[in-house]
């Protein structure tokens, strides 16, 4: 008995291999079958050249409340993409807006796609209503802080950023002279349309300020040291002493002075505002400037150079920031604060009436697994974006 169960245990075991490789050939059959006689509605959309989509790509309707698989993508070629998608949904999808993503995602692309517009409503509104409550505490508590953080900082690595642009001076007034050269037409209607606004604003009460400051300044002993650093040739040393003196008066200005001037700069700022001619001018400059190739190339290496791999900004994060007990106790408040609002934030981004959102399911089981997922996006006409 116990041989013949031997000699039969291969060929059970065999046959229960066959049994189940053959159930699940049944099964893929049966769900390609499945997909293959389900009845669909072809929706063609263009596409760029290099849109990442292939046959059997999910197709999604983007609703205000998420994502809702409507078809797949039934084949797909450069400049061109067809979908397959359910009959139920094909008629209210008639003139959609196809969007293609593909995994990975940038951040902007990320936000969109994980946050339909009425969760981006909720979370907005979730933040706005934390921060009237609590935004005046916490910008109160960090203002010391990051005052003193700031200047600090800035105070390091000042000589650093001076030196990089020094070795690049000569580059550096080549292009500003280009720029000034280009810009002429347009600093000449800019100045010609500031001169009544800076007449009527700013110049009444800079000039008053001007009386006081002179009137309470050292004259005598200011002027001597201005006077003998500029004939000796040392201009540097005397516009040093004239921007202490001025940084002292400005420290110690009256409060109601401050107060005048705040207005005065308000003013001239909002009448400035309102001249669409000198807007458009000033837009015409900042655009070259933007747009410079070489004063970009140059700004990044000196922001490498002075900042990023400045061996004084590691040092500065981790001692002042990383690993100051002040700088943490102000985080721990403010998470303490935020920590609530984060949670619904969280939860209405992941979860839809307590399961997984599938879009997000989507999205975090590609990038764990490390490989690129596509799929398309439909909202309907008069959807919104």
């Amino acid at each position: 008995m116990r041989s013949t169960l031997m000699r039969n245990a291969p060929l059970a075991l065999g046959a229960a291999m066959w049994l189940a490789a053959a159930g699940a050939l049944c099964g893929s059959a049966w769900t390609v079958c499945g997909r293959a006689i389900r009845p669909t509605q072809a929706m063609r959309f263009p596409a760029e050249e290099r849109h990442f989509l292939s046959p059997g790509d999910a197709v999604y309707a983007a609703t205000d409340s998420g994502l809702r698989q409507v078809g797949e993508v039934s084949w797909a070629e450069a400049g061109a993409v067809g979908l397959s998608v359910y009959p139920g949904e094909a008629d209210a999808l008639r003139g959609a807006k196809a969007t293609f993503w593909h995994t990975p995602l940038s951040a902007e692309d990320t936000v969109s796609a994980l946050m339909p517009p009425d969760i981006q409503a909720k979370v907005a509104a979730h933040m706005a209503e934390m921060w009237a409550e609590s935004g005046g505490d916490i910008v109160r508590a960090w203002r010391p802080v990051t005052t003193d953080l700031a200047s600090d900082y800035f105070e390091a690595v000042w000589p650093d950023v001076a030196e990089a642009v020094r070795i690049r001076q000569t580059e550096l007034r080549e292009i500003a002279g280009r720029h000034i050269l280009a810009s002429g037409e347009d600093w000449a209607a800019i100045h010609r349309r500031l001169r009544p606004i800076l007449r009527e604003h700013l110049t009444p009460v800079l000039g008053r300020l001007a009386g006081d400051a002179l009137s309470e300044a050292p004259k005598a002993g200011l002027a001597w040291d201005v006077a003998k650093g500029a004939a000796s040739g040392d201009y540097d040393a005397a516009y040093s002493r004239l921007l202490d003196w001025l940084g002292d008066y400005l420290t110690n200005m009256p409060e109601e002075d401050r107060r005048e001037l705040y207005s005065a700069l308000r003013a001239t700022c909002d009448a400035a505002g309102r001249d669409e001619e000198l807007k458009r001018r000033v837009a015409s400059i900042a655009g070259r400037i933007r747009d410079d190739r070489e004063l970009a190339a140059l700004a990044v290496d000196v922001w490498r150079e002075a900042v990023a791999e400045n061996p004084k900004t590691a040092e500065f994060l981790r001692d002042r920031i990383v690993n100051d007990r002040g700088v943490r106790q102000e985080v721990y408040r403010t998470i303490e604060v935020m920590g609530p609002t984060m949670k619904r934030v969280l939860a209405e981004t992941l979860f839809d009436r307590g399961s997984t959102r599938p879009e997000v399911v989507h999205f975090v089981r590609s990038v764990a697994l490390g490989r690129r997922v596509s799929w398309v996006t439909l909202r309907a006409a008069g959807g919104g974006e």
